[in-house]
């Protein structure tokens, strides 16, 4: 559990997670310690190793994407990609988003020349 949020992390930096990093650690200790039991709770001669590779394949589509869902992994390419999302949302009223968009339009264009 100690090496899991660095590696998370990196994941992260990519931008290759679904879902936000204390999710993903979620999804990988929950699949993980299921593993775990449902492997020691079966008689030898019933452990198929596919059920182990079968879970890690789920667990990894289930947390991450193939494709970085930002195609430059640095600020200004995240900034791109949340600026194209911020129509979409409703948690923020219309100063904030005006705000928001003023900010990201700054790391956007900070990047374009990477």
């Amino acid at each position: 559990m100690e090496i899991l949020p660095a590696r998370i992390r990196r994941l992260a930096a990519a931008c290759r997670l679904r879902a936000d990093e204390d999710l993903a650690a979620m999804i990988i200790h929950a699949t993980a310690c299921g593993a775990v039991l449902t492997w020691l709770s079966l008689p030898e001669a019933r452990r198929h190793p596919a059920l182990l590779t079968s879970l890690r394949e789920s667990m990894v589509t289930a947390g991450t994407s193939r494709e970085p869902a930002v195609q430059s992994a640095s600020p200004a390419g995240a900034a791109r990609a949340l600026r194209a999302a911020l129509p979409e949302q409703t948690t923020l009223s219309a100063s904030e988003q005006q705000l928001l968009r003023e900010w990201l339009d700054r790391l956007a264009a900070d990047g374009r020349g990477l």
